[in-house]
């Protein structure tokens, strides 16, 4: 997984967890890879596609961003410590960036307002229609596999139970999924509606939020009664078993 996105003067920026993540597991006959064997999805924060690229790519300060771009993309990866390589290697560039983009507020303000409410009128976009899709694919084979028999569905055992939180007045709700069960890590993790719609998906790198574990975020549709949240974790079996379990959702 990338290093974790960074503001400007190189301090770690917390992302959001993920609705919809971007690496799909591929179902084979041993069972589920991710990663590196799993069907990938390119990321929707790609270059081209970037809003701190195209905000902060041209402009007074738009070299210098990109030499702190092109330094941070060749220090991936943490210490072992667990911070970014990139806030120790690309600290001279972080610095001058912070200077030039102070220096150059008013110029890459004027147009945020702007911006944002481009972005949101087209936040969903066909790459993100890609991710659901396919995210859809894979859930639907699992649901399959159960109904069948072929995967085993369980309740969580109580070390792993997942953490289900729900804000109303916001309509959003979020699940905490352990990284590991005795030692295997965590495939995958979907978040299933009353009606049996999938509506958040993710792999482990997608949800990976540090010390927080693995994050699901999910919206919470009017009308919704429950929030079903599965997990599929890593075993030494060519089984695939499936954690299971339903929260009602509570009443305004």
């Amino acid at each position: 997984m990338e290093a974790a996105a960074t503001t400007p003067i190189g301090r770690p920026k917390r992302r959001r967890p993920p609705i919809f993540g971007s690496s799909i597991p591929k179902i084979t006959t041993r069972g589920l890879v991710t990663s590196s064997g799993g069907t990938s999805i390119p990321d929707i924060t790609d270059r081209e596609d970037c809003p701190m690229c195209k905000k902060f790519g041209s402009g007074p300060c738009g070299e210098v961003f990109k030499k702190w771009l092109a330094c941070t993309d060749e220090h991936p990866g943490k210490d072992a410590a667990g911070e970014p390589l990139h806030l120790s290697n690309c600290s001279d560039f972080a610095e001058k960036l912070a200077v030039c983009l102070d220096t150059n507020d008013e110029y890459y303000s004027k147009n945020d307002d702007n911006n944002k409410q481009k972005h949101d009128a087209n936040n969903d976009t066909e790459t993100d229609q890609e991710l659901k899709d396919a995210w859809k694919d894979f859930v639907h084979s699992m649901e399959a596999g159960i109904a069948s028999g072929e995967y085993n569905i369980l309740p969580y055992p109580e070390n792993i139970n997942p953490k289900m939180e729900v804000r109303l007045a916001n309509r959003t709700g979020a699940a905490f999924f352990v990284p590991e069960k005795d030692g295997q890590p965590l495939i995958a993790a979907y978040i299933l509606d009353n009606n049996g719609s999938v509506i958040a998906a993710g792999s482990k790198d997608d949800m990976d939020m540090g010390s927080l574990g693995c994050v699901l975020q999910f919206k919470v549709a009017d009308g919704m009664k429950s929030a079903t949240s599965r997990a599929i974790y890593d075993n030494e079996k060519d089984d695939i078993d499936i954690f299971s379990r339903t929260m009602l959702l509570p009443r305004k």
